[in-house]
């Protein structure tokens, strides 16, 4: 018997609750800026603003978890206030490429430019990046995913490659996106489960929570090979949601 909505918005919700207890730790350790602007701007609303939040991003689940159907219209405004106001307000979070890109287009158009007023700071970080490819973040997650998944990857062209694998004997797809002109990868879990119900085509741990789309754009050198641990980590996570599910129905 497929889990009911309500007990996936109270699972989802309870699952929100013990991130946010942690301030969000793990969700800080992926290397988007995006989901760090969430997160930033999280922490300036209030506390009773952040319960409607929380309870709006859970009352989305059932739709991002393939139970229902996506509605005509979204009954409550205020994730999509929160994300209004996330692109709108000051962050000192550029995407990997861009902060490059800005810093060495300081330096060659000089005092002149379009970006010659860049704090010093910024200066400096952008110095700091080892940058990596895509090719090597490839390799990375085509080991993890191998050692931990026994994951089989296609190329199925435009930068994008889908692994099917397994997690604790459930098969599962990941399509990854390494193409983006600003990210550098995109992630989507693929699963289905007859006893739940459950069937997902663009899921991620971020789009659960609220708190971005999957879509990372600051990988670096340094921190890939924890970064592709993570990801594994995360779609585990997700894989692993029948079987919570089923525990947290029946209470167990």
């Amino acid at each position: 018997m497929a889990v009911s909505s309500d007990t996936v918005i109270r699972f989802v919700g309870d699952l929100i609750l013990k991130e946010a207890a942690t301030h969000f730790a793990r969700l800080r350790r992926v290397p988007s800026t995006y989901t760090w602007r969430c997160l930033d701007h999280l922490q300036t609303i209030a506390r009773a603003r952040q319960d409607r939040l929380f309870n709006d991003i859970a009352e989305r689940a059932p739709v991002h978890l393939g139970l229902v159907p996506p509605p005509a219209k979204w009954q409550s405004s205020e994730l999509a206030r929160f994300y209004d106001e996330v692109l709108q307000a000051p962050s000192p979070h550029i995407s990997s490429r861009l902060l490059r890109g800005m810093v060495a287009s300081m330096r060659t158009d000089g005092p002149q430019g379009f970006f010659s007023n860049l704090p010093q700071e910024m200066t400096n970080k952008a110095d700091s990046i080892r940058p990596t490819t895509a090719a090597k973040i490839r390799k990375d997650v085509k080991r993890e995913f191998g050692e931990h998944f026994g994951a089989s990857a296609l190329n199925t062209g435009g930068g994008t490659w889908v692994y099917k694998g397994e997690s604790l004997g459930r098969p599962f797809s990941v399509l990854l996106d390494y193409g983006g002109r600003g990210d550098q990868l995109r992630y989507y879990v693929q699963l289905s489960d007859a006893a739940t119900g459950l069937s997902t085509r663009t899921l991620s741990y971020e789009v659960l929570l609220g708190m971005g789309f999957g879509q990372w754009d600051f990988v670096t050198a340094d921190g890939q090979l924890e970064n592709v641990q993570l990801l594994r980590e995360l779609i585990q996570e997700l894989v692993a949601l029948p079987d919570q599910l089923m525990a947290f129905g029946s209470g167990a």
